[in-house]
């Protein structure tokens, strides 16, 4: 049986390309071994779209980007089996600044396409989706009942999450101050493209990044994934953060969220039964 992990940004890379890890010898034997694991199917790796569509951003790009974003929205009428009429809204973001991933990025997403590895989707409004020409990248959802539960379950967790000021609130507050200050009415994506200083600027990058690790956590969560793999314990954060110890503590109190580092991975699969047989 596979144990199903959940990786986020350095835990991805260290496994993809434990060759070029940023944390030496250490980095290098954990993913080696995690990467075994994987391709052994030992482990099913999975990773969130955040990665790519928040994270993906280079850091120089994220002004242009989001302040080039511009929600179109199209309408559909139809008519339901008792003969009513339904209407159904479809908004989509667009951003025109966005470009293509650096290519080191791009070789690693495709790199853990290749090694079996699933994307997870954060549900959000408007949000750009990771191109998925094959129709294969993300985890399939075999009915709408599944599908209800597991957008139920990533509430569950993003709307707490939120409420504490953690995740995607950080990046919604900020945009809402600058909103206040110089008007419109656009997304508050628009609005993370004109920090009006340097610290705000600066601001911004912490809570994007903030905000992709508070969506990969809940959806991690929303998909039952048994075990979220990171190194990272928000302590770089100019904020509380998602993966700090004390929203650890709570995130697995309170929903049974599992944390654990590369290295402990690498650890516990010296044990698990399928890479022993």
């Amino acid at each position: 049986m596979s144990l199903r992990v959940t990786l986020d940004t350095g835990a991805l890379a260290d496994v993809v390309s434990p060759e070029t890890s940023q944390r030496g010898m250490t980095g290098r034997m954990s993913g080696t071994n995690v990467r075994a694991a994987i391709e052994a199917s030992a482990i099913q790796g999975f990773f969130c779209e955040t990665l790519v569509t928040l994270e993906g951003i280079k850091k120089a790009d994220r002004e242009a980007v989001f302040g080039s974003t511009v929600v179109n929205a199209s309408h559909q009428h139809e008519t339901a089996p008792d003969g009513s009429g339904v209407s159904y809204i479809n908004l989509c973001a667009e951003q025109p600044a966005r470009r293509s991933l650096d290519q080191r990025q791009a070789n690693r997403f495709l790199a853990a396409f290749n090694l079996g590895m699933k994307l997870l989707g954060a549900p959000r409004i408007a949000m750009a989706r990771v191109d998925n020409p094959d129709g294969n990248r993300y985890v399939a959802e075999s009915s709408e009942e599944e599908l209800t539960e597991r957008l139920t379950k990533y509430y569950d967790v993003a709307s707490p999450v939120e409420a504490r000021g953690l995740g995607c609130a950080q990046a919604q507050r900020t945009a809402r101050e600058i909103h206040a200050e110089v008007g419109g009415n656009k997304s508050f994506l628009f609005y993370l493209g004109s920090p009006r200083n340097r610290a705000e600027q600066k601001r911004i990058k912490w809570a994007i990044a903030e905000w992709a690790d508070g969506d990969s956590i809940a959806a991690h969560y929303g998909y039952g994934i048994d075990l979220f793999c990171t190194e990272d314990f928000g302590k770089n954060a100019s904020e509380a953060s998602v993966l700090g110890d004390e929203s650890r503590a709570w995130l697995t109190q309170t929903f049974g969220i599992r944390f654990i580092t590369l290295g402990q991975l690498a650890e516990l699969m010296t044990t698990w039964p399928s890479m022993r047989s």
